[in-house]
């Protein structure tokens, strides 16, 4: 039998929860740890939809990377969005753990996941932790040849399975060494610059973000947050697979990105 305190210890083998930001809310957020898990459900978000799709798939627990009451509650009542969720998941029985910037920082997390995929080498932390360097904030590494800017670009797009991306060209034509930070992570930039640099890639970011980036002569790549998080919560379930077979696991089919790009027909 496969109990949710079973789940809970596996993930923070692969995602110590001492890495995440002293901000965040991670762990078990719902649920009993001794609870029997015979169907799991990854996703990004906890959104309405991804929660009924939960119920009515008989799921026992839900792994989100975002959490749920983030900011904490002194209620929960079904007069705001989250209070019905979390009432819908806890009338359902249904556990819940986040990961989240634990995830984001692990050796194997996701922006270390996301360097891979681009084809980055000697990748390393851009923000190294005290717990090992192969841990930390963000990732860098190097491209074993110079790759032309518009082969990188549908390659990154590729990787996060983006219609679009969101570019500041500023550096070389030629990249070479490149940053990642999923999610919203401008702040990364300075540690993008003192690693030197050619190519920032980040989910969102503000508009003054964009122009310290140019200021600097790096380039940015602007993903969309849900598309540089995705794809490693689709790898989280089947390592969960591999590793839980006797638990059905699976990841949301209505977690999705909330925003979509508008072309203008002239």
């Amino acid at each position: 039998m496969v109990t949710v305190g079973d789940i809970c210890r596996f993930l923070e083998e692969i995602a110590p929860l001492s890495l995440a930001e002293p901000w965040d809310n991670v762990g078990l957020l719902l649920g009993r740890a001794g609870r029997e898990v015979g169907c799991l459900m990854t996703c990004l978000t906890l959104t309405a939809p991804v929660a009924a799709e939960a119920v009515r798939r008989d799921v026992q627990m839900i792994v989100t990377h975002h959490p749920v009451l983030f900011r904490g509650a002194k209620k929960l009542t079904d007069a705001t969005a989250e209070g019905r969720i979390v009432l819908e998941l806890v009338e359902a029985g249904i556990a819940v753990y986040s990961p989240h910037t634990a995830f984001d920082s692990a050796a194997a997390g996701i922006n270390q996941r996301l360097a891979e995929s681009i084809g980055l080498r000697g990748i390393r932390p851009l923000r190294a932790s005290d717990q090992g360097a192969t841990v930390g904030a963000g990732r860098c590494g190097t491209f074993p040849q110079p790759m032309a800017k518009d082969e990188f670009l549908a390659r990154v797009s590729e990787v996060v399975g983006a219609h679009f991306l969101e570019i500041a060209w500023s550096g070389p034509e030629n990249v070479r060494t490149v940053a990642v930070a999923c999610g919203s992570a401008a702040d990364f930039l300075e540690d993008a610059v003192r690693a030197g640099c050619d190519v920032f890639v980040t989910g969102e970011a503000r508009f003054h973000a964009v122009l310290e980036s140019q200021s600097h002569g790096v380039s940015l790549v602007l993903t969309g947050h849900f598309p540089s998080e995705r794809p490693a919560v689709v790898w989280l379930a089947s390592l969960l697979t591999e590793s839980f077979p006797d638990v059905q696991v699976f990841a949301s089919e209505y977690d999705q990105n909330p925003s979509e790009l508008y072309v203008v027909q002239k």
